[in-house]
């Protein structure tokens, strides 16, 4: 018999704005192929992305970490809008409080503990991955597959 493992998955994303990400993400969780092993939100207002996306977890029954990330680019002025997704939390069960400060070093330190194994998946700003490539830049090098579909 053959067996597979499950891919370890770590997802950035700035959901809230448009349903690509939601849908990646619903995807993701009903995958029985995918190990998420965590979420990082990225854009303005990272906290209430960070939000979104624990709804959807709620949603699946799966108990996923997720932690705010960037709100600012590093250089140019942001051109993100709010996550108007939001304005629809209090109709949905979320998660309201989260690690502040930790999303980098959540990626890094998770990413050194299965070196070789993780795919990273973006889907938005690459601030928290230009963040921790700064911060470890051997990060890269110790990932299995870099996935960006950033707009």
């Amino acid at each position: 018999m053959v067996t597979s493992e499950k891919r370890k998955v770590l997802l950035d994303t700035d959901i809230g704005s448009d349903i690509d990400d939601a849908v990646a993400l619903a995807y993701l969780l009903a995958n029985p192929s995918c190990d998420l092993l965590g979420i990082t939100t990225v854009a303005h207002e990272a906290e209430k992305r960070a939000m979104l996306a624990s709804v959807l977890c709620k949603m699946a029954r799966k108990e996923v970490p997720i932690y705010p990330g960037a709100d600012d680019p590093l250089v140019a002025p942001s051109t993100r809008y709010p996550p108007n997704q939001a304005a629809q939390l209090d109709h949905w069960d979320h998660q309201k409080s989260f690690p502040r400060g930790q999303a980098i070093e959540f990626l890094r330190s998770t990413i050194r503990r299965y070196p070789g194994e993780i795919d990273l998946l973006t889907i938005g700003p690459l601030t928290n991955i230009a963040l921790l490539f700064s911060a470890d830049p051997e990060i890269p090098r110790l990932l299995r597959r870099l996935v960006l579909m950033c707009g």
